[in-house]
């Protein structure tokens, strides 16, 4: 089985300097990939730069910590603070599981309209990581769009649904102290087997993201790592292939059909007779899920059968 890797800067869009560095390590041959915040300044920059790099993989980098929701603050009053800008911290913060749909739907759609459809879905600071509400909710998405979805660390299993498509295996680590460029070579060469995703922060400092973030200095140390031709050297030498998500999105605009996401709302008395409405949904989603898993397992068959005999 092959070796291949994902190296993937989060943030572009934070700021013009961010910008610059995660271009330059993508020219370098650092990165192959990249997602995309929707709601902060960089923006702009990002799409023109994002146009001009076709080949560049960029995804959707769901935030819901820095600056402002996409959303009207008053239909997503569980994500914000009273000035209308996000709660930065999750301590003590309950979000309600509608707010956050809403909030993924309108930032999905200002990516598309603005650009292109996403190669995959990942979140600002792990968010779906650490919060199985956030990774039910992401993942509903990435099935319903047909992306994959960044991999957890932490096991969730969202109840009654197809799995969405994954890495492999992900690397989170920081690479901003003077043995950075030798931990990422050290990874490099124990990469297992299939495909593994590397996160990463390049960029440069500028005034705007000094107002945004906390994580100035790390960004262009880096960017330093990432610009290194050891990077693509050590790639071709061990003989692994450098790819972004669009490797792993092999059904091209085909969506699937889920019914819609279950808010909460307050208990009902149960019915004796007959099945509830609930009951309904719950057994229409399984029955959905069963029909996807073999609609996959038919679709590997195939893909495996291709292979043979190309081989």
């Amino acid at each position: 089985m092959s070796r291949q890797v994902i190296i993937n800067a989060d943030d572009f869009g934070l700021s013009p300097g961010v910008n610059q560095g995660i271009i330059q390590a993508y020219q370098a041959g650092g990165i192959t990939s990249t997602s995309m915040m929707v709601n902060m300044p960089g923006l702009e920059d990002a799409l023109s730069l994002a146009r001009s790099l076709p080949e560049l993989g960029v995804g959707l980098h769901f935030n819901l910590t820095y600056g402002r929701p996409v959303s009207d603050p008053a239909i997503v009053p569980s994500l914000v603070k009273p000035d209308g800008s996000f709660h930065q911290s999750p301590i003590g913060l309950k979000r309600d599981i509608a707010d956050i749909a809403k909030e993924l739907d309108a930032q999905w759609n200002v990516f598309v309209q603005a650009s292109r459809s996403p190669t995959h879905l990942d979140s600002h600071q792990l968010l779906h990581q650490n919060d199985p509400i956030m990774f039910q909710i992401m993942a509903e998405k990435a099935v319903r769009e047909n992306i994959p979805l960044r991999r957890s660390q932490i096991q969730h299993s969202p109840p009654a649904m197809p799995d969405p498509r994954m890495t492999d295996t992900i690397l989170l680590d920081t690479y901003g102290d003077q043995e950075g460029l030798q931990r990422l070579l050290l990874h490099l060469s124990r990469l297992p087997d299939g495909i593994t995703e590397i996160v990463c922060h390049p960029g440069y400092v500028d005034d705007a993201l000094r107002e945004i973030s906390s994580w100035l200095d790390i960004r262009e140390h880096e960017l330093a790592v990432f610009v290194d031709q050891e990077i693509p050297q050590t790639l071709q030498a061990l003989g692994i292939v450098p790819i972004n998500y669009k490797a792993l999105k092999d059904i091209p605009d085909e969506r699937c059909i889920l019914p819609p996401i279950q808010i909460e709302s307050p208990p009902k008395p149960v019915e004796k007779k007959g099945s509830s409405p609930l009951r309904q949904r719950i057994l229409k989603r399984k029955r959905m899920a069963k029909i996807h898993r073999l609609s996959q397992k038919r679709r590997k068959l195939r893909r495996s059968s291709s292979t043979r005999k190309r081989v």
